[in-house]
């Protein structure tokens, strides 16, 4: 593998060079299919090796030694190049691992990508590969169009080109060309990811008004989400002539529909990278140089440490735990708390929606072991239009700092500079629409992020106050709170999205100073500021479900002191949690006079 990426023009002498060096070649290869049968004999057998049997390491050694490399020259990957190969190759063994029944009929593909030829050249007789890419949109509908000359419904697709540099990028660039749909308006499945969801293979007649005899089409199929609501089609009329939206038992290719319908896709995209803004408590961030190579996700940039999703990742604080341990193995951050789900373009023009964690964690950067990049450095935020940073990134620090200054006491506004066109160094940064929750799931709380706010705040006024708040003073409350909401900050909350979107249910707590007592060691207690669910989600169990997860979360910080205020109806719920009442305790209140005339926002 070192071999090929150097022969490549992509991998450097280095540390990255080193760390790929010192895998355990074991690690690389878990598993690999080795061919039973003799030449010729029909069908052909197959067996799958697992390192995890001892008996199987030598063959599994044997079968995967790298053969000697070529001494030829290899230019760099340029735009007109074709998909590598190697890439294939791999993209295709993932497959049949998912698959492993259809070894036997893509034998040949098998033996394509092992020939001379360029398998994804059209002018490769009597076989080549091509893509298909299937759009599918939140009601469970795959787009299909009607091609002119042949006058079959398929989904978009069509032939490699050399300027495409994965077989996905050839998939996605057949879509926006037949239909219409901007590359960003789709993202790759968490289910799959970039594995193709099916690879079929159908007969083509001869063309000779095209010079091309009889072949055989090998097609890779990648599966694809809507971002956002139905896009307008644009479709190429030279060789589309319509389109439509099919349900998945209705699907035109036998084996997509088959493996559409056994797949568990839901239509609902998700984020599948991890990233982690890292702070310090003289809130500087901790931003990665990356290498200026091609081929990379922002290169020669500042960006936050993480990464994609892989499949042992069981969640997406796996998926960034494992990437710090790959890029900066002495970094050990033990709290990590979602902050934000960033909508990123990825280097084929996908979005890519990633989920953001945020961190506090004050050591030297210089002490630390790099793999991947150049370098390590903390920026304060006012530092921040100095670097060559994406507006992504930007939009995630910048609201970041300002949220956590006003927390602090600190003043939020940094000094404005002209930047040029579209960046803003910041007077004031209000919640920001990026910073949205995470994947909903029905029925299951999730930590709130900064974008709950508003809806925390709406439930309060709707279902808790005696007396509903105006529309400015839930505007001050949504600011207020999202301000507290933030890592180390003394609110805490935790959700039940609904079905049709927004929350169903909300528990809220405040956290407070209080002095030390044996029950309460800590010195910390927490008031339950709100717990209200609306009224068509109830009975459903949410509100226990929020406040439970609430309390842990708490106790796993040192909280120990819990007070609420509760009405004869809720008074079961919160007996049932172990909170208990004491006939001895009156609530008094207090609001001075002078309160009721306090101008707004002072």
């Amino acid at each position: 593998m070192v071999a090929r990426l150097e022969e490549a023009g992509v991998l450097r002498p280095g540390p990255v060079r080193n760390a790929f060096l010192a895998i355990p070649r074991e690690v690389l290869i878990p598993q690999a299919y080795v061919r039973r049968s003799q030449p010729g004999e029909k069908p052909p057998r197959w067996e799958l090796l697992d390192w995890a049997e001892p008996a199987n390491r030598d063959e599994l050694l044997a079968v995967r030694t790298p053969r000697p490399p070529v001494s030829v020259p290899r230019p760099s990957r340029g735009a007109d190049m074709p998909p590598a190969r190697p890439d294939i190759s791999a993209l295709v063994q993932v497959y049949l691992t998912r698959h492993p029944t259809e070894h036997g009929a893509l034998e040949a593909l098998l033996t394509l990508l092992e020939g001379a030829q360029d398998p994804t050249s059209r002018a490769t007789m009597p076989a080549h590969i091509t893509c298909s890419a299937v759009v599918i949109d939140r009601d469970l509908r795959v787009l299909h169009v009607l091609h002119r000359a042949s006058g079959l419904v398929l989904v978009p697709g069509g032939h490699p080109e050399p300027g495409d540099r994965t077989l996905c990028a050839a998939a996605v660039r057949a879509v926006v060309e037949e239909t219409g749909i901007k590359a960003g308006e789709l993202c790759l499945t968490p289910q799959l990811l970039g594995v193709p969801i099916d690879i079929d293979f159908h007969d083509i007649e001869a063309r000779p008004d095209k010079g091309e005899p009889p072949h055989r089409h090998y097609d890779v199929r990648f599966a694809f989400y809507l971002v956002g609501e139905h896009p307008e089609l644009v479709l190429q009329d030279a060789e589309v002539v319509g389109a439509e939206w099919r349900g998945f038992d209705t699907v035109s290719s036998p084996t997509l529909r088959a493996k559409l319908l056994a797949s568990g896709l839901d239509g609902r995209p998700e984020a599948v990278n991890a990233s982690a803004l890292i702070f310090d408590d003289a809130g500087r961030y901790l931003l990665h140089l990356r290498d200026d190579l091609p081929d990379i996700w922002q290169p020669g940039a500042f960006d936050l440490l993480g990464g994609g999703s892989e499949p042992q990742d069981v969640t997406l604080e796996d998926t960034l735990r494992r990437e710090l341990g790959e890029e900066v193995p002495d970094l050990v951050i033990p709290d990590l708390e979602p902050f934000a789900v960033e909508r990123a373009t990825g280097t084929d023009g996908l979005c890519v929606p990633i989920q953001v964690f945020a961190g506090r964690w004050n050591g030297d950067p210089d002490r630390l072991r790099l793999t991947e990049g150049v370098l390590l450095r903390r920026f304060a935020p006012e530092m921040l239009h100095r670097l060559r940073l994406s507006p992504a990134t930007r939009d995630l620090l910048l609201p970041h700092a300002a949220h956590r200054a006003a927390f602090l006491g600190q003043d939020p506004r940094y000094e404005r500079r002209d930047t040029g066109p579209g960046i803003l160094v910041a007077d004031h940064a209000p919640v920001d629409a990026t910073t949205v929750p995470g994947p909903r799931a029905e029925g299951v709380p999730r930590l709130a992020v900064l974008a709950d706010a508003g809806e925390i705040a709406r439930l309060r006024s709707e279902l808790i106050l005696s007396e509903p708040l105006d529309e400015d003073w839930l505007s001050i409350c949504r600011d207020h709170l999202a301000a507290r909401l933030v890592p180390g900050g003394d609110a805490l909350a935790y959700v039940v999205d609904a079905p049709e979107g927004g929350l169903a249910s909300c528990a809220l707590a405040l956290v407070n100073a209080v002095l030390p007592a044996p029950r309460y060691p800590k010195g910390l207690a927490a008031r339950i500021q709100a717990v209200a669910t609306v009224p068509n989600c109830r009975r459903r169990g949410y509100a226990k479900a929020a406040l439970t997860a609430l309390l842990a979360h708490l106790e796993r910080e040192g909280v120990t002191l819990y007070e609420l205020h509760a009405s004869e109806d809720s008074a079961p719920l919160y007996a049932a949690l172990g909170f208990t009442s004491d006939p001895a305790l009156m609530r008094m209140t207090r609001i001075p006079s002078s309160a009721h005339t306090t101008a707004r926002g002072t």
